[in-house]
């Protein structure tokens, strides 16, 4: 989603304002249309583009617009130059009263112009959106350091969702209740019964309701097996992914601030932030904890535990026993897999590659990921079809194009798709792994 305003400084002369608009408003998309019903290709949200070939310049234009407004189309931009020199006359007013952003494409002006400026826009938003939930997963981190741990994470989680949260005991050991803000103190009772009855009874792990007519997501703040008390959040809207993310941390964060909880090792919390791509949170939980955080690290597939020695950071994932040691911690392992050094922030990728070779038909009982993996790449595709390696060549250098890789060969883009999947085999990687793709690339320049 891109806000009004955010797109109109994207697009900047190619689209102008023909009335006041919210420029908090949010666009889910540009659609380009020339029906005089385009309602049924529209999923609502979309900031409509046309040359006004729907439009006549009278009375009749209303029911185009109500439509249009009653559909849930996001803002309205006619093209000038092709259909109409001007705006349809009129057409200010019906989009005003039916409450639709108005806007024009100048003539010389392309469509183009205004999706690019969308997908642009997004693309920022989607990178700041990132920067802050990175920062907000080490704030709450810190905040679980502090000497009031469950009131300062449950008042940061709030912060950040621009909502309420509250810490919800079902143990009457465990510390009492919190919510934040003090002022919705009154939603508490409903709140508690509510949580109570959708986890503690029913042993889910999360659960949503409504409450006071708005949702309210809880998460079960574990104790070994039995839920001890509840994490609930609402922000009268519905959470983003980023929001039940944040979520997540402060649930783990809220279970290691549990006194006398012998299972909140916060060395498998690290880990699972790391594994979950979350390496500034680990690091912050680290330094709270008391725990070192390596800046390097190998990713072991450990099923025997035969690591324990090499590193106790350690966690679950896919139903797989992971365990992250030093760079230079030895790892005898009989069997699993040993990754290559990594940073933390290339942990999931590199957790990914991993599991993908340990899965593969016919491999090891221990996999050992090669350092020269680039090399040893580009040598198997050689040996298992010379056009694979052609093919993946050109691919790499197209930026992944089937298309452009299609032309280059001088084949049909049908027979590019089968031949990177067959490479992908080959390599057990897929192309679409950033540090799988960098690796091979530098050792295709080598090879000539």
């Amino acid at each position: 989603m891109v806000s009004l305003g955010d797109l109109v400084r994207a697009a900047g002369s190619s689209l102008r304002p023909l009335l006041p608009f919210d420029p908090a408003r949010e666009v889910s998309g540009v659609h380009v249309s020339e029906l005089a019903d385009p309602g049924r290709y529209l999923d609502g949200g979309e900031l409509l583009l046309s040359t006004g070939l729907p439009l006549s310049g009278s009375e009749a234009d209303t029911a185009y617009v109500s439509r249009l407004a009653a559909q849930g189309a996001g803002a309205l931009g006619i093209g000038l130059g092709e259909g109409w020199t001007d705006v349809p006359p009129g057409l200010a007013g019906r989009c005003e009263a039916a409450g639709l952003p108005l806007f024009s494409v100048p003539d010389g002006a392309r469509f183009l112009d205004v999706s690019r400026a969308f997908w642009s826009a997004e693309g920022r938003s989607e990178h700041d959106t990132a920067l802050r939930t990175g920062h907000a997963h080490t704030r709450l981190a810190e905040a679980a350091g502090g000497s009031d741990p469950i009131a300062a994470v449950t008042r940061l989680i709030a912060q950040e969702i621009g909502g309420w949260a509250a810490w919800i005991p079902f143990d009457a050991a465990a510390p009492g209740a919190v919510l934040h803000p003090p002022s919705l103190a009154g939603l508490l009772p409903v709140v508690t019964s509510d949580a109570r009855h959708s986890l503690a009874r029913s042993g889910v792990a999360a659960a949503s309701f409504v409450s006071h007519g708005s949702t309210v997501i809880a998460h079960a703040v574990t104790r070994g097996q039995d839920a001890v008390g509840a994490l609930a959040l609402g922000a009268g809207r519905p959470l983003t992914r980023a929001d039940r993310q944040l979520a997540l941390t402060a649930t783990a964060l809220l279970r290691l601030c549990l006194p006398s909880d012998s299972a909140g090792d916060p060395s498998r919390w690290i880990a699972t932030l790391i594994l979950e791509g979350r390496a500034d949170a680990a690091r912050a939980l680290g330094r709270s904890a008391g725990v070192a955080v390596p800046g390097t690290v190998r990713v072991l597939l450990d099923p025997e535990g035969a690591g324990r020695a090499a590193s106790a950071l350690a966690a679950p994932y896919d139903g797989e026993p992971v365990r992250l040691a030093p760079s230079g911690a030895e790892a005898a392992l009989a069997r699993g897999a040993i990754g290559i050094p990594v940073a933390l922030e290339a942990v999931p990728a590199a957790l990914s590659r991993l599991l993908t070779l340990r899965r593969t038909p016919g491999a090891p009982a221990l996999v050992v990921e090669s350092a020269t993996r680039g090399d040893d790449g580009v040598r198997a595709l050689r040996e298992a079809d010379p056009a694979l390696l052609d093919t993946v060549r050109a691919y790499l250098r197209h930026g992944r194009s089937a298309e452009r890789t299609a032309r280059e060969l001088g084949v049909h883009r049908n027979t590019v798709r089968p031949r990177i999947a067959a490479a992908e085999a080959v390599l057990g990687a897929s192309l679409d792994d950033p540090d799988a793709s960098a690796e091979l690339w530098i050792a295709l320049r080598a090879a000539g």
